[in-house]
């Protein structure tokens, strides 16, 4: 602890103290429980700022800077004597003080003091400037590399030496450590005996320090968050939050009774537990890789310690963490307590303008992706509009398509069934002779539809089923309307028909005697004596549609 030297008494014709340095030596004061003399002299050295001047009263202060307010004051020059007889002609330097405002610092009587004012400010905005925190990425372990087995063969002699050497020396510090006087060996021997130490992933060694700190207090009062160092730094910086650091060294003397009396105690529970702080408490044993590298990165000479980070945005931008406190060793509950009101107040508004900056920036990205979904659903619903029109454009012309085709099959169809009907009536058998036996002899109504006239014919013994149906579809009144309506072109493929090849002839009308009823189908191997006898009146029956494509199915079957 530093203390005042010789020049730290107030001097008479010191000036009086303003309102912000009489609250400067109050805190001061309350902070170091020194008196108002002593606290006039550190402040005066540290250029009234409260923070500079409790570090140094605590850490100690270099001796070689002089102090500037007991400088012997510059030589006064002489006035100048004239030359001649003639007057000096004088030139106007300007108003050495001018740009420098009296009321900021102690009054300017000279350049003398104004220069030293100034080196003053200097020293204080570097003290106050923070050190950047950089994001430490803990190195995985080296994996062990064993030998190979020719190898540990050949190193199997002196593997065993050393294990028989080694329990040899664990044993002869055991007896020496029982002869009294010389425990030292018998701490060395235990330690030695001791297991050494696993080394988990930062989030484990995290979970890890938590339960021993609560092991070794009896407490859990403490929000140890269980996340390695980096993710809490990146929280930290995300969010933002202040990221409070504490370091242990479990060997440290004073490492149970800084975390039984400084950290549990209830005003620093309860300021780390208060959410309106926004504090993230991160710990961690200097036996673990990650905290020793925390360590190293943080210039830590002394245990235990504890650092606040968080993102200073005047320094260096909304994404620059720095570490904007140290504590360095054992403190009392109530100066840490003190320096964390007095740091979170500090930078509350730097990190609330954070906050709201990334908050804005938020809504406004949150704002761009719902148009852009919006955009998106609108074109994905004009696209469906666009597929749903192709697919009823496409269905059209198809529909158009098969119409167009069926027509075309149709008059195909009509067509070949001209041509067969006319080729089929060149090979009806002629009616029997007068006189001729095992004649048949039909009487055929025919339909409206088709005339309406009653034929009759007679057929040889030997005609089919099928004879009769040709016979009643080549003497129709529509077939021979529609022969009539042919060209010289259907009467050439009369004179010289033949039969359609791959055409099957479907008859639309079906053939039945009345009493009793009876339906005969068209069959090329049933015989019409077998069928209707020697003579039968019979009718015929036009098909519908449906019953037509059944029989074509039945025959196709």
């Amino acid at each position: 602890m530093a203390t005042p030297g010789p020049s730290a008494a107030p001097n008479a014709a010191d000036p009086p103290l303003t309102a912000e340095q009489e609250e400067a030596v109050r805190q001061f004061g309350v902070l170091t429980t020194q008196d108002a003399e002593t606290s006039v002299a550190f402040l005066r050295r540290s250029g009234w700022s409260v923070t500079v001047a409790v570090s140094k009263f605590f850490d100690g202060e270099d001796d070689s800077v002089p102090d500037l307010n007991n400088l012997p004051p510059p030589p006064q020059p002489g006035p100048p004597r004239p030359a001649n007889n003639q007057p000096q002609r004088l030139i106007d330097l300007g108003d050495p003080l001018s740009g420098f405002d009296a009321a900021a610092g102690p009054p300017v009587h000279n350049v003398f003091e104004q220069a030293r004012y100034a080196a003053e400010q200097n020293r204080r905005m570097a003290a106050e400037r923070t050190d950047v925190a950089r994001r430490i990425v803990v190195q995985p372990p080296a994996p062990v590399v064993r030998p190979s087995f020719f190898m540990a063969l050949i190193l199997s002699p002196f593997n065993l030496g050393y294990r028989l050497l080694a329990g040899l020396w664990s044993a002869v510090q055991y007896i020496l450590g029982l002869v009294p006087g010389l425990g030292a060996f018998r701490r060395m021997a235990s330690g030695a005996r001791a297991a050494p130490r696993r080394q988990l992933n930062p989030r484990d060694a995290a979970s890890r320090f938590k339960r021993e700190f609560a092991e070794a207090t009896g407490s859990e009062a403490l929000p140890f968050v269980e996340m390695g160092y980096t993710q809490a730094y990146d929280k930290a910086k995300t969010e933002p939050k202040y990221l409070m650091m504490v370091l242990l060294a479990p060997e440290h003397d004073d490492t149970k009774s800084y975390a039984r009396d400084t950290l549990l105690h209830p005003d620093v529970v309860e300021f780390v537990n208060n959410p309106a702080n926004n504090i993230m408490l991160w710990g961690g044993s200097v036996r673990d890789p990650e905290a020793y590298q925390v360590s190293i990165e943080h210039r830590v000479t002394k245990f235990p310690f504890m650092a606040m980070i968080c993102v200073t945005p005047k320094e260096g931008g909304s994404t620059r963490m720095g570490t904007v406190k140290r504590v360095v060793g054992p403190v009392s509950a109530g100066y840490l307590v003190e320096q964390l009101r007095l740091t979170t107040a500090k930078y509350a508004d730097d990190l609330a303008a954070v906050r709201a900056v990334r908050v804005a920036n938020e809504t406004t990205r949150n704002i761009r992706i719902e148009q852009d979904n919006a955009y998106e659903r609108s074109l994905a619903i004009d696209r469906e509009r666009a597929r749903q029109r192709q697919e009823a454009e496409r269905q059209r012309q198809e529909a158009e398509q098969q119409a167009r085709d069926r027509e075309a099959e149709a008059a195909r169809q009509a067509q070949l069934g001209k041509q067969w009907r006319a080729w089929r009536a060149t090979t009806l058998a002629p009616e029997p002779a007068a006189g001729t036996a095992n004649v048949v002899r039909v009487a055929i109504k025919l339909p409206e539809s088709r005339g309406g006239e009653r034929l009759r014919r007679s057929f040889a013994a030997d005609a089919t089923v099928e004879d009769l149906y040709a016979f009643v579809e080549c003497n129709s009144k529509e077939v021979s309307d529609e022969e009539a309506d042919g060209d010289t072109e259907d009467e050439v493929i009369s004179e010289k028909a033949t039969k359609p090849a791959g055409y099957t002839h479907v008859y639309k009308f079906r053939i039945a005697s009345m009493m009793p009823r009876e339906l005969h189908e068209p069959s090329e191997s049933k015989k019409l004596l077998e069928a209707i006898g020697k003579s039968a009146s019979l009718v015929v029956e036009e098909v519908e549609e449906s019953e037509e494509g059944e029989d074509s199915d039945a025959g196709a079957d």
